[in-house]
């Protein structure tokens, strides 16, 4: 279920455990101060990095979408296919750790609600039984539960900011994030967060949660529309060379 955007000669595809390594590098950078216990950090910071890690073996073969004359995106992918992988990951994250599952568990279930299809229903029906289980065995402070799934959720949207478009582009130009993002956090009652490109390889956020500048790295190819024409989207893909940008998240007027 690879991230794909569209450029007027080629497709730049993103791999899933890819953007989650983005989020993953937010998240082990998120400040102290901002949860009401250092409980489970390290369980947290599981979830980020290895909550899309199903996705590996599937993403190293892209499917064609007829109707778009592109390959399949996560914005679009067959519904079955990916909440069985959701699924998926998620049972191979609960033999490591029912919490870093009941985290992704959540991140699955909200960010479900943007593709609505026949297969959504069961999926998050099957994910609130898995998460009632989960509590009712760990017994959690739910306070500190809502913190780390929020905080989760957030980053995870970061990295789609990354991933999702062209970077360097105006965030008025986001299908998702034009207005911002939620944000849960600061007790001075502010809502929402701006995050903007001051270039194509720093990302200006307001408010600031991290510890100081996050470095991480975007990897993707770049597979060319005549290539794919000619060998087929498998094909070329797997011949496209694996790149990499470096990327900076920094607090706004840095």
């Amino acid at each position: 279920m690879l991230i794909v955007y569209e450029r007027e000669n080629s497709f730049i595809l993103i791999a899933q455990h890819d953007h989650a390594r983005i989020c993953g590098d937010l998240v082990a950078a998120w400040k102290n101060e901002l949860f009401s216990s250092e409980d489970r950090r390290e369980e947290l910071n599981l979830a980020a990095y290895e909550h899309d890690s199903s996705w590996t073996q599937l993403d190293l073969l892209p499917l064609w979408n007829d109707a778009a004359q592109a390959p399949y995106s996560f914005r679009d992918f067959p519904g079955n296919i990916r909440f069985t992988f959701y699924s998926k990951a998620l049972d191979c994250l609960q033999e490591t750790s029912e919490y870093a599952a009941l985290l992704g568990s959540i991140l699955y279930t909200t960010l479900a609600e943007r593709f609505r299809n026949e297969y959504t229903i069961p999926f998050v029906e099957g994910e609130f039984a898995r998460q009632s289980a989960i509590l009712e065995r760990l017994q959690l402070e739910v306070k500190l539960l809502q913190q780390h799934a929020k905080a989760l959720l957030l980053c995870d949207e970061l990295s789609l900011f990354v991933c999702m478009e062209q970077p360097g582009t105006p965030r008025a130009s986001y299908e998702w994030f034009a207005e911002g993002f939620s944000y849960w956090f600061d007790r001075s009652g502010q809502t929402s967060m701006v995050a903007d490109w001051k270039d194509e390889w720093t990302i200006e956020l307001h408010p600031f949660p991290f510890i100081q500048s996050v470095e991480s790295v975007l990897s993707y190819k770049e597979v060319n529309k005549s290539a794919a024409a000619e060998l087929g989207i498998a094909e070329a893909y797997r011949k496209a060379e694996l790149r990499e940008q470096g990327i900076r998240f920094v607090p706004q007027f840095d």
